[in-house]
Protein backbone atom coordinates (compact mmCIF):
# COMPACT_ATOMS: atom_id res chain seq x y z
CA UNK A 1 0.00 0.00 0.00
CA UNK A 2 1.33 3.06 -0.99
CA UNK A 3 1.61 6.38 1.77
CA UNK A 4 -1.43 8.18 2.78
CA UNK A 5 -1.69 11.87 1.61
CA UNK A 6 -1.79 12.98 4.79
CA UNK A 7 -1.97 12.00 8.22
CA UNK A 8 -4.47 13.10 11.39
CA UNK A 9 -6.59 11.78 14.40
CA UNK A 10 -8.64 9.81 11.89
CA UNK A 11 -6.34 8.58 9.66
CA UNK A 12 -4.19 7.28 12.31
CA UNK A 13 -7.26 4.45 12.50
CA UNK A 14 -7.52 3.44 8.92
CA UNK A 15 -5.23 0.15 9.95
CA UNK A 16 -7.18 -0.88 12.73
CA UNK A 17 -10.78 -0.06 10.21
CA UNK A 18 -8.96 -2.47 7.64
CA UNK A 19 -8.25 -5.19 9.94
CA UNK A 20 -11.92 -5.58 10.64
CA UNK A 21 -13.28 -5.46 7.00
CA UNK A 22 -14.32 -9.06 5.99
CA UNK A 23 -12.85 -10.23 2.66
CA UNK A 24 -14.85 -9.52 -0.16
CA UNK A 25 -18.99 -8.63 0.10
CA UNK A 26 -19.95 -5.00 0.30
CA UNK A 27 -18.79 -1.74 2.44
CA UNK A 28 -20.37 0.92 2.84
CA UNK A 29 -17.75 4.03 4.56
CA UNK A 30 -20.17 7.04 5.55
CA UNK A 31 -18.14 10.39 5.93
CA UNK A 32 -16.12 9.43 3.26
CA UNK A 33 -14.74 13.27 2.77
CA UNK A 34 -12.26 12.94 -0.02
CA UNK A 35 -12.48 8.82 -0.11
CA UNK A 36 -8.89 7.77 1.55
CA UNK A 37 -10.63 5.10 3.63
CA UNK A 38 -13.07 3.98 0.56
CA UNK A 39 -10.53 3.58 -1.45
CA UNK A 40 -8.20 1.51 0.56
CA UNK A 41 -11.35 -0.73 1.60
CA UNK A 42 -11.59 -1.63 -2.33
CA UNK A 43 -8.77 -3.97 -1.28
CA UNK A 44 -10.71 -6.57 0.80
CA UNK A 45 -14.12 -6.01 -0.09
CA UNK A 46 -15.54 -6.72 -3.50
CA UNK A 47 -17.76 -2.98 -3.87
CA UNK A 48 -17.34 0.29 -1.73
CA UNK A 49 -19.90 3.14 -1.62
CA UNK A 50 -18.63 6.62 0.23
CA UNK A 51 -20.99 8.86 1.08
CA UNK A 52 -20.61 11.80 2.42
CA UNK A 53 -23.17 14.99 2.43
CA UNK A 54 -20.06 17.55 1.14
CA UNK A 55 -20.53 17.21 -2.81
CA UNK A 56 -17.20 19.58 -2.95
CA UNK A 57 -14.95 17.25 -1.19
CA UNK A 58 -16.43 14.16 -3.02
CA UNK A 59 -15.66 16.10 -6.35
CA UNK A 60 -12.00 15.60 -5.07
CA UNK A 61 -12.55 11.94 -4.92
CA UNK A 62 -10.02 10.13 -7.17
CA UNK A 63 -12.21 7.41 -9.12
CA UNK A 64 -11.09 3.87 -7.91
CA UNK A 65 -11.96 0.37 -9.13
CA UNK A 66 -15.21 -1.21 -6.98
CA UNK A 67 -15.77 2.40 -6.01
CA UNK A 68 -18.79 4.60 -6.32
CA UNK A 69 -19.26 7.61 -4.27
CA UNK A 70 -22.50 9.62 -3.60
CA UNK A 71 -23.86 12.73 -2.22
CA UNK A 72 -26.46 12.19 0.48
CA UNK A 73 -26.92 11.19 3.83
CA UNK A 74 -26.55 8.00 5.59
CA UNK A 75 -29.31 7.64 7.59
CA UNK A 76 -31.51 7.54 4.25
CA UNK A 77 -29.56 5.03 2.92
CA UNK A 78 -31.54 1.78 1.28
CA UNK A 79 -30.01 -1.65 1.15
CA UNK A 80 -27.57 -3.35 3.72
CA UNK A 81 -23.85 -3.81 3.34
CA UNK A 82 -21.51 -6.19 4.89
CA UNK A 83 -19.13 -4.08 6.37
CA UNK A 84 -20.25 -0.44 7.39
CA UNK A 85 -17.72 2.22 8.59
CA UNK A 86 -18.18 5.54 10.27
CA UNK A 87 -15.24 7.67 10.89
CA UNK A 88 -15.51 10.97 12.69
CA UNK A 89 -18.80 11.28 11.18
CA UNK A 90 -21.51 9.69 14.27
CA UNK A 91 -21.49 13.04 16.15
CA UNK A 92 -22.58 14.97 13.10
CA UNK A 93 -26.00 13.63 13.71
CA UNK A 94 -28.73 12.84 16.86
CA UNK A 95 -27.05 9.71 18.28
CA UNK A 96 -29.86 7.52 18.89
CA UNK A 97 -30.84 8.59 15.00
CA UNK A 98 -26.93 7.57 14.10
CA UNK A 99 -27.21 4.30 15.88
CA UNK A 100 -30.61 2.90 14.33
CA UNK A 101 -28.69 3.97 10.88
CA UNK A 102 -26.02 1.95 10.90
CA UNK A 103 -27.50 -0.72 12.43
CA UNK A 104 -30.20 -0.67 9.78
CA UNK A 105 -27.60 -0.86 7.39
CA UNK A 106 -25.66 -3.79 8.58
CA UNK A 107 -26.19 -7.12 6.79
CA UNK A 108 -27.01 -10.21 8.31
CA UNK A 109 -23.46 -11.30 9.73
CA UNK A 110 -22.40 -7.94 8.70
CA UNK A 111 -19.85 -5.56 10.66
CA UNK A 112 -19.96 -2.04 11.86
CA UNK A 113 -17.10 0.02 12.43
CA UNK A 114 -16.73 3.24 13.95
CA UNK A 115 -14.41 6.00 14.87
CA UNK A 116 -15.76 8.47 17.15
CA UNK A 117 -15.64 11.24 19.45
CA UNK A 118 -16.46 11.94 22.24
CA UNK A 119 -17.45 14.91 24.82
CA UNK A 120 -14.34 14.87 26.90
CA UNK A 121 -15.03 15.60 30.94
CA UNK A 122 -12.27 16.20 33.45
CA UNK A 123 -14.31 14.47 35.54
CA UNK A 124 -15.34 11.44 33.78
CA UNK A 125 -12.32 11.22 31.76
CA UNK A 126 -9.38 12.59 34.41
CA UNK A 127 -7.08 9.49 33.69
CA UNK A 128 -6.64 10.19 30.23
CA UNK A 129 -5.32 13.90 31.10
CA UNK A 130 -2.00 12.30 31.15
CA UNK A 131 -1.79 10.70 27.68
CA UNK A 132 -2.24 14.87 26.27
CA UNK A 133 1.25 15.47 26.31
CA UNK A 134 2.20 12.07 24.10
CA UNK A 135 -0.78 12.67 21.87
CA UNK A 136 0.80 16.41 21.05
CA UNK A 137 4.19 14.90 20.53
CA UNK A 138 2.47 12.37 17.94
CA UNK A 139 1.01 15.29 16.18
CA UNK A 140 4.53 17.01 15.89
CA UNK A 141 6.04 13.66 14.64
CA UNK A 142 3.28 13.23 12.05
CA UNK A 143 1.70 16.17 11.26
CA UNK A 144 -0.95 16.53 9.55
CA UNK A 145 -0.50 17.68 6.18
CA UNK A 146 -2.56 18.52 2.77
CA UNK A 147 -5.85 17.40 5.57
CA UNK A 148 -9.02 17.69 3.04
CA UNK A 149 -10.91 20.80 4.21
CA UNK A 150 -14.25 19.25 5.43
CA UNK A 151 -16.80 20.01 8.02
CA UNK A 152 -15.79 19.53 11.79
CA UNK A 153 -17.94 19.60 14.44
CA UNK A 154 -16.95 18.75 18.18
CA UNK A 155 -19.14 16.25 19.91
CA UNK A 156 -21.60 17.04 22.08
CA UNK A 157 -22.13 13.16 23.96
CA UNK A 158 -19.75 11.82 26.70
CA UNK A 159 -18.35 7.98 26.47
CA UNK A 160 -20.66 7.24 29.20
CA UNK A 161 -23.94 8.43 26.94
CA UNK A 162 -22.15 6.66 23.70
CA UNK A 163 -22.10 3.31 26.09
CA UNK A 164 -25.48 3.85 26.64
CA UNK A 165 -27.16 4.40 23.28
CA UNK A 166 -24.65 1.54 22.18
CA UNK A 167 -26.31 -0.57 24.48
CA UNK A 168 -29.60 0.28 23.49
CA UNK A 169 -29.34 -0.06 19.65
CA UNK A 170 -25.81 -1.85 18.97
CA UNK A 171 -26.44 -4.43 21.30
CA UNK A 172 -22.87 -6.66 22.50
CA UNK A 173 -21.23 -3.25 20.54
CA UNK A 174 -17.18 -3.57 22.06
CA UNK A 175 -16.37 0.45 22.43
CA UNK A 176 -13.02 1.81 23.44
CA UNK A 177 -11.11 4.80 24.48
CA UNK A 178 -8.76 5.64 22.45
CA UNK A 179 -5.54 8.59 21.83
CA UNK A 180 -6.30 11.30 19.62
CA UNK A 181 -9.20 11.54 21.21
CA UNK A 182 -11.43 8.68 19.65
CA UNK A 183 -13.57 5.65 20.85
CA UNK A 184 -13.57 2.38 18.41
CA UNK A 185 -16.59 0.79 18.48
CA UNK A 186 -17.23 -3.08 16.93
CA UNK A 187 -19.89 -4.34 16.42
CA UNK A 188 -21.59 -7.99 14.85
CA UNK A 189 -24.75 -8.20 13.25
CA UNK A 190 -25.72 -11.27 14.30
Amino acid sequence: MTRDPYWNHNTQYHPWLLRQAPSGGSALDIGCGDGLLARKLAGPCASVLGVDLDGAILETAPTAANVEYRQGDFRELDGTFDYVTAVATVHHVPLAEGFAALRRLVAPGGVLAVVGLWKMSPRQDFHYLPLIPAIRVIDLLRGGKNDPQVVVRDADETLGQIRTAAREYLPGAAIRRRLMWRYTLLWRNV
